[in-house]
């Protein structure tokens, strides 16, 4: 067995301390990666989840991230390319936590019309993250219909948890159901935040 097939059964993999990586996306590891945890590196790249690594990432279930001061994109979607209806980006995501995270603009950037995913996530939790002004926009929150918990502590930009999509259907906007199963929603600590909902939209 030569070292690429012992990587492509990795399960689960934490990177911590490791000041001068830049790059964590050898495509080796993208099969069977269950659960990630990235802690301490502050030499990463700005972007944690480029889009050529996204696709990939059929099985990863548990991401976690904390005190890495270079990053400022969690799932970068510009650019992918869908070749399909059962294509979809990180089907298996159920739960995101991100701490300490400075530089974080986005938590998803670019989110072309089409691009489906993330639908089986079920807990998103952010903290001490003070560059965020929003976390989704309308186009993905129609996704996540089975996310249960919403938690966002500390996050001194943050605005809305939904934000402005100036490119977006209005009637779409209006009449969207979104979090139908969302049981737990914290929210402290967040002096600029002003709505849950850039605009108006049915929330159950």
């Amino acid at each position: 067995m030569n070292s690429q097939d012992k990587l492509a059964t990795i399960e689960e993999l934490t990177i911590c301390g490791m000041e001068n990586l830049m790059e964590i996306w050898p495509g080796e590891l993208e099969a069977k990666l269950r659960k990630m945890t990235v802690e301490f590196n502050n030499g990463l790249s700005s972007i944690l989840f480029p889009s050529n690594s996204i696709k990939g990432m059929q099985n990863l279930e548990v991401l976690e991230v904390k005190d890495c001061r270079s990053i400022g994109v969690a799932f970068d979607l510009k650019g992918l390319v869908w070749e399909g209806i059962l294509d979809m980006a990180l089907p298996s995501l159920k739960n995101v936590k991100l701490s300490c995270l400075p530089k974080l603009t986005h938590v998803w950037k670019d989110n072309s019309p089409g691009i489906q995913g993330f639908q089986n996530l079920r807990s998103l939790i952010v903290n001490d993250c003070d560059g965020l002004r929003n976390l989704f926009s309308y186009s993905l929150a129609k996704f996540l219909v089975k996310l249960q918990e919403i938690e966002v502590n500390d996050c001194g930009m943050i605005e809305s948890i939904i934000g402005n999509e100036p490119n977006a259907d209005d009637a779409v906007i209006t009449n969207m159901i979104m979090f139908p199963q969302l049981s737990s929603l914290k929210l402290s600590n967040l002096p600029n935040l002003t709505s849950f909902c850039y605009e108006p939209c049915t929330f159950e």
